[in-house]
């Protein structure tokens, strides 16, 4: 028990036990008065159990913790691996995209508003939904985990594209993303690349990773298929 904390029942919580307690009436045999009397300390015992039970966070019981918690830890910028899947229909994305801002390929999660699109022209695609608006630069052959924010700054303006370029292997690509007041830069690099699938491996550079944030915008569609193959734009 803690020093200085007085874990007994005041008495004032006992008082309405002895006025409650009833006299059986005159010439009541004694079976009759006993169970009277016995049904009554039923009630008291758990009238004072209840009245216990109220007490307890006044007799030292310690208070639930209400603090608020701690800020998300500060972004990371670790590699992260994905799988993405020539898409083959106007279906849904499925395996074909992929969302940095949710860092899923889930359409429960993500609701569409993808990142990366490998559509069925055989080009990765940015900005496939209405309110993005984000580029796109092939930096060639480089180690992807010395990439940083400073290399996308030395990036010639006429080298970023706005919707699509060929995926190239062993090659590192910086997306720089916009959305609303969102922003955010990743660089990837194309580890494995088949006809129908590509493996990535991507970091973050800047942005909100590991922040409490909420998405407010609604489920977008999805793109459309490209005609056939098409050039870099």
């Amino acid at each position: 028990m803690s020093p200085g904390i007085d874990r007994t029942l005041p008495q004032h919580f006992l008082l309405p036990l002895v006025y409650w307690l009833p006299v059986p009436p005159e010439g009541t045999n004694h079976a009759r008065r006993t169970s009277i009397i016995g049904d009554v300390m039923k009630k008291i015992i758990v009238l004072f159990l209840f009245m216990v039970s109220l007490s307890w966070p006044l007799m030292g019981q310690p208070g639930a913790d209400n603090t608020s918690p701690g800020k998300s830890s500060p972004a990371n910028k670790d590699s992260h691996k994905l799988v993405l899947t020539r898409r083959a229909n106007n279906g849904q994305y499925g395996t074909s995209a992929y969302s940095f801002r949710h860092r899923t390929q889930e359409l429960e999660v993500h609701r569409n508003n993808v990142d990366l699109v490998f559509n069925g022209c055989g080009q990765l695609h940015i900005n496939p939904h209405a309110g993005l608006q984000g580029g796109i630069t092939d930096i060639g052959e480089a180690d992807l985990e010395k990439i940083t924010l400073a290399d996308a700054r030395k990036v010639p303006r006429q080298a970023w594209k706005r919707f699509c370029l060929l995926p190239k292997d062993g090659h590192v690509y910086i997306h720089e993303g916009r959305y609303l007041n969102q922003q955010f830069t990743v660089a990837f690099k194309i580890k494995v690349i088949t006809p129908v699938k590509l493996g990535l491996q991507w970091r973050l550079l800047s942005g909100q990773e590991g922040d409490e944030i909420e998405y407010r915008y609604t489920s977008a569609g999805t793109m459309g298929q490209c005609g056939g193959a098409h050039l870099q734009r």
